[in-house]
């Protein structure tokens, strides 16, 4: 919940560096079972309102290690949902972070939050 920061304060003085651990492997229990069921072709979109890479990109990376999943661009994604009207934000850049969807306060209008999209072949 870090990326909630700015409504939530009395969260920097909830969490301690050990919790970073507990959460990554949740998270990652989490998207494998997610993963489990997930049909030939089919994604799963992972989302966190983390800022915190253990609970991010780590999750990810250490989910598809070894994988056939693979990580898509949410770029092309985002984009679609601009043409259909749905996604009135103009900076994609502002959104994008490499593959990943990353919204940082301060820099876009909302709190911080991570989205991956994860494909199944």
């Amino acid at each position: 919940g870090t990326g909630t920061l700015a409504r939530n304060p009395e969260i920097k003085w909830r969490l301690q560096p050990r919790d970073l651990t507990d959460l990554h492997q949740r998270q990652v229990l989490i998207l494998r079972a997610a993963l489990s069921k997930l049909s030939p072709g089919g994604r799963v979109i992972y989302s966190s309102c983390s800022l915190e890479p253990e609970e991010n990109e780590q999750v990810i990376e250490e989910v598809i290690q070894g994988s056939h999943f693979r990580v898509c661009s949410v770029r092309d994604e985002l984009s679609l949902l601009q043409r259909e009207g749905e996604l009135v934000y103009h900076d994609l850049n502002g959104l994008i972070d490499g593959d990943y969807l990353r919204t940082l306060p301060g820099r876009v209008p909302t709190d911080g939050f991570f989205a991956a999209i994860v494909k199944r072949p």
